[in-house]
């Protein structure tokens, strides 16, 4: 059996799937103030009818890491940057950051060595601060500065944590390592006291079984190596719904999925039954990141998303002020409206009525009000899917599928979960002009994809023959080349290998890779072929447990 929890900005839910069923679930409201405490409510009232004994693992999708960032609960980072010559990127980052000297150049190779006075100087500003991360520009290709500051800073402070650039992301682009990198480190202690909340819990109630934590892109890893890279854990509400929608309906073809929950709706494309991915990372607000992730959009309406009038318009969203009406809460809500319109069958029927008489117009009726607060919230969410599509038909074009394929998305059919989809979803639909589909399930839709993820991990191989190194940036790793010749296709097995060790280092089992980026090109000089750079990277693809599986 799987047990998956997910925490909501309004419920909490929790299920134990075991094959392709979903055996008890359970949906219990979300502790804000002690998420915890909501996690462990609905852990207990899930269990309560197949017990402990049967479970195989324990999968989160969290708000912990997005809650930090959106409450701006995070620590003073202590943020090295090592650019060496271009684009000063000090102004587009989150925090002011110390300019170190010293430079790795594009090919790996060091032009100047960092200093460490500047290092100590900074220290002594920064006195106080336990948590740091380090970026170099070309650090991925050596990261042999990255670690060297590291050593100062470990020598010369008391670090709680420090993220190295290159740990985080194998990937070129300094600006969005840079901020992957500070956000890990910002994001670090919150995430720890979590996680460590979470284990002793779960040990209490004698569950033996291991934890993981769901990732940005749709895979899972355990709590205990999430704790040095937190920041994979932002966005996994909203990949959580394309897990589960994954594992209750894959659309085929090209379609459009909603999840419509308490607080907001997460939006996800499709195609061919799989999710579109962010081809360079997810931002967290307005800072670019590497953290790989799915293309998703969220807007702030949900079920209990106030409503009111301005204007003589109705306006849904994004103000959560409590549950709805005819549950006990003090504003009329898209819920109250759902009620009234029938698309919901729960709590006072009359107050929701009331609600609706509060935002009715002069002579309209309450079920007039209903359909109008209705129609606004389904024009929202139409408009934003609306730009999303827009948005990724303008994105640049770096392949030649993308060309051969029109790389607008098409979507054909609409997928919606959540607990406000059955009301929602049909009135969506029909203004996209496409057909819909509210899966068996949807309610808790999330917490079954966190249930079901697989576990997932990657590494970044980049080899130069001319120079005879390789590196592994993920795992700080610059090693000589023992084969003289050497190919794209020895660069696939040599990165399968340490990919395997990354994996086992974390107790994932490898299975199901798949190569995300691979190229090679020739390094000429003379007008003779000298060498090759070669790139490979490799992942343990993200996707969802079936039958025996689960």
């Amino acid at each position: 059996m799987l047990l998956g929890i997910d925490v909501g900005g309004t419920f909490t839910d929790a299920v134990v799937v075991k094959g392709n069923k979903v055996l008890a679930q359970a949906k219990t409201p979300t502790t804000h103030d002690d998420l915890l405490a909501g996690i462990l409510a609905a852990l207990d009232r899930v269990l309560a009818g197949t017990g402990v004994a049967g479970l195989r693992r324990v999968a989160l999708s969290t708000t912990i890491v997005t809650n930090a960032v959106v409450e701006n609960k995070l620590d003073k980072v202590g943020l090295f940057l090592l650019p060496g010559p271009g684009m000063d990127i000090s102004p587009l980052v989150p925090e002011r950051p110390y300019i170190l000297t010293g430079y790795i150049d594009h090919r790996g190779r060091e032009t100047a060595a960092p200093a460490e006075d500047e290092v100590a100087a900074a220290c002594r500003e920064l006195a106080g601060r336990d948590v740091f991360a380090v970026a170099g520009k070309f650090a991925v290709r050596n990261p042999a500065h990255e670690q060297t500051v590291a050593g100062w800073l470990r020598a010369r402070t008391k670090p709680a944590h420090i993220t190295l650039g290159a740990a985080v992301a194998g990937s070129l682009n300094f600006w969005r390592r840079a901020n992957s990198a500070y956000y890990n480190a910002a994001v670090w202690r919150p995430f720890s006291r979590f996680a460590r909340a979470v284990q002793a819990a779960v040990a209490e109630r004698g569950i033996s079984a291991p934890v993981y934590i769901l990732k940005a892109d749709g895979g899972t890893m355990p709590l205990a190596a999430a704790g040095e890279r937190p920041v994979e854990a932002v966005f996994t509400g909203p990949a959580a719904s394309v897990l589960g929608i994954m594992a209750l309906e894959a659309p085929q073809g090209e379609a459009v999925s909603i999840d419509i929950g308490g607080t907001s709706t997460d939006i996800a494309l499709w195609r061919d039954g799989a999710p579109l991915f962010a081809e360079r990372g997810a931002a967290i607000g307005a800072y670019p990141t590497a953290v790989r992730a799915f293309w998703l959009h969220s807007i702030g309406i949900g079920g209990d998303s106030c409503v009111r009038r301005a204007g003589g318009r109705i306006i849904v969203g994004p103000e959560r002020r409590g549950p709805a009406m005819a549950a006990g809460g003090p504003a009329p809500t898209v819920a109250d409206a759902m009620i009234v319109a029938g698309a919901a069958d729960f709590g006072d029927k009359a107050k929701a009525v009331e609600a609706m008489r509060l935002t009715a117009a002069g002579g309209e009726t309450p079920q007039a009000a209903a359909d109008a607060v209705l129609a606004a919230a389904a024009d929202a969410i139409h408009t934003a899917i609306t730009q999303m599509i827009e948005a990724r038909a303008a994105e640049p074009v770096y392949r030649v599928e993308d060309i051969v394929r029109d790389r607008r998305p098409r979507p054909a059919l609409l997928v919606g979960v959540g607990g406000a989809a059955a009301g929602l979803a049909p009135l969506v639909a029909d203004r996209l002009g496409i057909a819909h589909r509210v899966p068996a399930g949807a309610m808790v839709a999330n917490a079954v994809g966190a249930a079901v993820a697989r576990p997932t991990v990657e590494v970044t191989l980049r080899a130069d023959t001319a120079q005879g190194y390789y590196t592994v940036a993920e795992l700080g790793v610059r090693a000589a080349l023992s084969a003289r010749r050497f190919a794209l296709a020895d660069a696939g097995e040599l990165a399968a290998r340490h990919l395997a060790e990354r994996a086992a280092a974390a107790g994932i089992p490898v299975a199901d890779v798949e190569t995300v980026y691979a190229e090679e090109f020739n390094l000429v000089r003379g007008f003779s072929t000298i060498g090759k750079i070669i790139t490979c990277r490799l992942q343990i693809k993200p996707g969802v447990f079936v039958g025996e599986g689960a």
